[in-house]
């Protein structure tokens, strides 16, 4: 066999489990590679646990690039942890880790900057510089992994697609990623512990994740059709068009309910009507939907409108979640995390594709309640 130059030899990320082991020439040592990848080490290093025979395989079919290079990693007071990466491409990406007691969460992004343009987050500020490839999301995991060993914190137990860009705009990677993600040689986790969050586009959106391995999650932010068009400009259907094909959707994976998620902002979307017109939207979904309600972030990064939005008064926010539940819909509030460092939900951005540090947005502060299994949910 000749070998190849590196930049000839796909990244290990970017090989399916089931096709390393046929490089490698074995599960057994597929299993070693892909133990020392979830534990956020670098297979190539001697340390590893392979054998010469094995090493050289590696070595044949694969580059030893370094998936990432990371830049920083900054820790807030409750723990949570931002880690700004640089990918093979120069790209820089951010991922954080949120620990929950026995357990850390990962937001994961899926694009370099998006496209639709939600006006209180500021991701929506940089547009869509590019897609993220399968293997540069479960970089995002690997760096996650290895943070978490190196700081002593909670292992991964749940990811989520909350991070920078729209994970249906990229389905296809995202796919591919997530089944890297819950495969048995690979990453290991559970389906029910990783949740794709996504504005659904159109309903042709809302239909390609029905296959995914994954929970599912939707981003209303408002059921209103103008206001929603306000809060995100470049929703092009009526939410019950929407809402339909969420149904359809969730009846063809035989789903348990969808996760609907809402950024409350003061005096804009945190009223009674728009508590009302949230149920009467969700309501006819099948399963047992539940509702996370996302205090909004103050965002200087948004510019003019960063100045106008301001967070849901706490009052406000409990008012809505008992309207909801007095209506019979499980609701939950997201406690925010991370905010002094920029990490929180709406608050981080990339300035550039390449070069020096910044931040970026729509992040999840905390996603403990996207993961409860409880029937009724707790005032907050």
């Amino acid at each position: 066999m000749v070998l190849l130059g590196q930049s000839s030899r796909p990244p290990l990320l970017a090989v399916p489990p089931t096709a390393a082991a046929d490089l490698l020439g074995g599960s057994g040592r597929a299993k070693i590679v892909w133990s020392q990848l979830r534990d956020g080490r670098d297979p190539f290093e001697e340390s590893s646990g392979l054998g010469h025979k094995a090493r050289h395989a590696l070595e044949l079919a694969f580059s030893a690039q370094p998936p990432h290079s990371l830049l920083t990693s900054t820790v807030s007071a409750c723990g949570t942890r931002k880690l700004l990466l640089r990918l093979r491409r120069g790209d820089e990406v951010e991922a954080v880790i949120i620990p929950q007691g026995a357990f850390s969460t990962l937001c994961v992004s899926s694009q370099v900057g998006c496209r639709q343009g939600c006006t209180f987050c500021a991701t929506g500020t940089m547009g869509l510089l590019r897609s993220l490839a399968a293997d540069e999301i479960l970089a995002q995991l690997h760096a996650a992994a290895a943070a978490v060993r190196q700081h002593g914190m909670p292992p991964l137990r749940n990811v989520v697609f909350m991070g920078m860009g729209e994970p249906a705009d990229n389905v296809e990677e995202v796919s591919r990623a997530l089944h890297a993600m819950v495969h048995p040689f690979g990453f290991q986790l559970g389906r029910s512990y990783v949740c794709v969050s996504t504005v659904g586009p159109s309903p042709g959106h809302i239909r390609a994740l029905e296959p995914l391995p994954a929970r599912l999650a939707w981003s209303v932010h408002a059921a209103d059709d103008r206001l929603r068009r306000l809060l995100v400009p470049t929703t092009r259907h009526r939410m019950r068009e929407l809402r339909d094909a969420w149904g359809e959707t969730l009846q063809a994976r035989a789903d348990r309910g969808l996760m609907a998620e809402v950024t409350l902002i003061d005096g804009v979307n945190d009223g009674a009507d728009a508590a009302a017109s949230l149920h009467g939207l969700l309501a006819p979904l099948p399963g047992k939907t539940r509702v996370n309600l996302i205090p909004y972030n103050a965002n200087a990064g948004l510019g003019a409108a960063g100045r106008l939005f301001r967070p849901a008064q706490p009052e406000a926010v409990r008012a809505f979640q008992r309207r909801l539940l007095d209506r019979g819909l499980i609701c939950t509030v997201r406690t925010p995390r991370g905010n002094e460092e920029s990490s929180a939900c709406g608050m981080l951005r990339v300035e550039h594709a390449k070069g020096s540090r910044a931040s970026r947005g729509d992040l999840a502060s905390s996603v403990s309640d996207e993961f409860k299994e409880a029937d009724t949910a707790r005032i907050q």
